[in-house]
C-alpha cells in the first residue's frame, strides 16, 4: 500500500487557466532530463490536479485550490519507494518544485 505525505505548499499568485496549464506542463518538459526516466505527466480531467507518475512506485500530485489560494504537492510512494527515497531526494523534490513555482510565479 502507498503512502502518502505533503512535500510543499505555497500560497497561489495566479489563478490556474488553460494557458497556465500548458505553461506548466513546457516547463516540466524542458526539465525532463533532470526527472527520472519513464515520468508521466497528465492533468486530472476535472479537477485542478497535475499528476507526475514515475517508476518504482512514486507519483506526486499537485493539487491547486483556488478558493484557499494555495498550491500543495503531495509525494505518494509504493513499498519501494518508501525503501529507497531518502530525504535527500525529498529535498531534491521540493527544491526542483519551488524553482518552478518561482519561474510561473505562481
Amino acid at each position: 500500500m502507498a503512502s502518502k505525505e505533503k512535500l510543499y505548499e505555497r500560497p497561489l499568485k495566479r489563478t490556474l487557466d488553460d494557458q497556465l496549464k500548458a505553461e506548466i506542463l513546457h516547463l516540466f518538459e524542458s526539465k525532463r532530463q533532470m526527472l527520472p526516466s519513464g515520468v508521466e505527466m497528465k492533468w486530472h480531467p476535472k479537477d485542478p490536479v497535475l499528476a507526475l507518475r514515475g517508476p518504482m512506485g512514486v507519483a506526486f500530485y499537485v493539487h491547486f485550490h483556488e478558493t484557499r489560494e494555495l498550491m500543495e504537492v503531495y509525494a505518494e510512494l509504493g513499498f519501494a519507494a518508501r525503501q529507497l527515497v531518502t530525504e535527500t531526494h525529498r529535498s531534491q523534490a521540493r527544491d526542483m518544485i519551488h524553482e518552478i513555482a518561482e519561474e510561473l510565479a505562481l
